[in-house]
């Protein structure tokens, strides 16, 4: 690999057809200044993997894409999930909704990994 493996820039570029819409993609978390939906891209971390005399040959990052919304965004859920797994991520699970917020915004996140092969130096 060329350069640092980057997980939020490979969600972010995977979901440039949601941002495409209008759709406020962006890293980072709830922004209560935005009046609309929005999707945030939270890096979880990284774990080593694969080794093999005693190196690891790869690496997995982990990301949060959260629906940020007055409306549930099932819809908008499933077309992340399609366009993540295209990319080749794995998708690991999705968190329970808020369904009854107390601020009127309800938030549906789910989490996705992916896989990097380092370089040998």
């Amino acid at each position: 690999m060329s350069s640092e493996p980057d997980i939020v820039k490979d969600a972010s570029d995977a979901l440039l057809p949601i941002s495409d819409q209008g759709i406020v993609v962006m890293q980072g978390w709830y922004d209560k200044n935005i009046h609309d939906r929005h999707v945030t891209l939270w890096d979880l971390g990284e774990v080593e993997d694969n080794y093999s005399d005693d190196e690891a040959e790869g690496v997995t990052l982990q990301v949060q894409i959260t629906i940020f919304s007055e409306e549930d965004e099932l819809q908008l859920a499933r077309k992340i999930k399609k366009l993540m797994k295209e990319a080749g991520c794995s998708f690991e699970g999705r968190n329970a909704d808020d369904s009854k917020p107390e601020d009127g915004i309800r938030m549906k996140a789910q989490r996705f990994s992916k896989y990097y092969e380092m370089e040998e130096e």
